[in-house]
């Protein structure tokens, strides 16, 4: 095993963690920073429209990438177990099964996609007078998508093998192409919509390229295999990865049920507000997830090794640095929030930056919650215990917002957009009651085995 995958086992435990964690954070803000750049440019200088029609298409990104997402943990973690058991044969039948059925999903899924087109459009409520504008964006969004199945398995591995600055460095590439070609095309050549499409699959092959160079030159464990993983032992590390999809696609579901009620009573000016704080909620879920994921990376390995307390460490060290940073990021949100919401739209759209502004009072406690929860769920399926980790994701991305949302949204004088700190603060209390059940983690480990 080499230096870089034995320090998550052997290296103090607490510069080990700011290691990881640091290149997750770049990798991952570069991409939501990319994500931000589209939706500023495309609301300052296509309008509102322009970007409530690529927000409305966000419910059918987060499946798609939820799916790949769910392969990519769930086979990292069954790795990063081998790995840390000191048998990188086995993880690298592991990788090269990954790979191979990603890229084999991401091109049924592309034909499938454009085939259905109609539709899936009829499916994310798109109105019938966005649809002639959204139809470019949609196609070539979706010639991106065969190497962003292959990035996003190439930059799960190469993390778990020891790598996570080099894995990190090809998203903040990547992201570079992206915010670059978007102020180029929208802002100085004044391009239409697919100017933000063809700047978001420039991104996706930068970082596929960019991945596959790290991984034949980087020193790890890892190796490409011509063995091809059973469609059986796929399913099982996607089962592994069971709560990344759900908070992925039950993200999506409750998005377009809240366009919905948007669309509702406020309008195309109500889809296009609450975009803003779409792109903060993003921006802080990216962050949790950086941190979170780092946890289930450290955990899988230690637990491999059977290091227990380390691995508790690990965990605690998660949750101190998510709440921190959603409560820094809260602050920071609600001294900004009203010149943001002034700045983001153009003077014409006065309406859209006053539902941003009002929209803005509601969410502020998710910022405070939401890195706790993944946090947790990132324990659960670190320790390969899926069920609960899909339990937490399902209370506080799916189930309880729906109930909320339902309950809240025939209530008169009550804000439906309750329905997602809600849902965090009660799926925060089934967390810790999970939490509470294992008197110690090594303990619940010998019940599991």
């Amino acid at each position: 095993m080499t230096l870089q995958s034995s320090a998550a086992l052997e290296a103090p435990a607490f510069p080990t963690f700011l290691r990881y964690v640091g290149a997750s954070v770049a990798g991952l803000l570069a991409l939501t920073g990319a994500a931000l750049v589209d939706g500023i440019l495309v609301g300052r200088y296509l309008g509102a429209e322009a970007l409530a029609a690529v927000n409305l298409l966000i419910p059918l990104w987060t499946l798609l990438f939820g799916l790949v997402l769910m392969l990519a943990i769930g086979g990292s973690v069954v790795a990063g177990r081998y790995l840390g058991a000191r048998r990188p044969s086995a993880a690298s039948r592991v990788f090269s099964g990954c790979l191979w059925g990603a890229g084999l999903t991401g091109v049924v899924l592309t034909v499938l996609c454009t085939i259905g087109r109609g539709p899936i459009l009829h499916l994310l409520a798109v109105p019938e007078d966005l649809r002639l504008l959204i139809r470019p964006y949609y196609h070539i969004v979706l010639l991106g998508l065969v190497p962003q199945y292959l990035a996003v398995v190439l930059y799960y591995f190469l993390r778990t093998a020891g790598q996570p600055q080099q894995a990190s460095r090809a998203l903040v590439l990547g992201a570079l192409v992206n915010i670059l070609l978007d102020v180029w095309l929208l802002a100085l050549l004044r391009w239409d919509i697919r100017a933000a499409a063809l700047a978001t699959i420039a991104a996706q092959l930068t970082q596929c390229l960019l991945l596959f160079y790290l991984f034949h030159r980087s020193s790890h464990p890892l190796r490409w295999t011509r063995v091809r993983a059973s469609v059986r032992r796929l399913w099982q590390f996607c089962g592994n990865g069971l709560s990344e999809f759900v908070n992925e696609v039950s993200a999506g579901l409750v998005l377009l049920a809240i366009h919905w009620l948007l669309s509702r009573h406020y309008g195309i000016a109500g889809v296009a507000g609450f975009a803003l704080i779409h792109y903060g909620l993003l921006l802080n879920i990216m962050l949790a997830c950086a941190i979170a994921e780092v946890v289930h990376v450290l955990v899988s390995q230690n637990r491999g090794a059977g290091q227990w307390p380390r691995a508790h460490r690990f965990f605690r060290f998660g949750m101190v640095m998510a709440l921190s940073s959603g409560m820094v990021l809260w602050g920071a949100i609600q001294w900004g929030s009203d010149p943001l919401s002034r700045w983001f739209f153009a003077d014409a759209q006065l309406a859209v930056a006053q539902y941003a502004r009002e929209f803005w009072s509601v969410i502020g406690l998710v910022f405070w919650l939401t890195g706790a929860n993944l946090v947790f769920s990132a324990w659960f399926t670190g320790l390969q215990q899926p069920g609960r980790s899909a339990l937490i994701a399902l209370s506080r991305s799916l189930l309880l917002p729906l109930l909320f949302l339902m309950v809240l949204s025939v209530q008169p004088g009550v804000s439906f957009l309750w329905a997602l700190p809600l849902a965090e603060a009660f799926t925060l209390v089934l967390a810790l009651a999970m939490k509470v059940r294992q008197s110690s983690f090594w303990r619940s480990e010998l019940a599991v085995e």
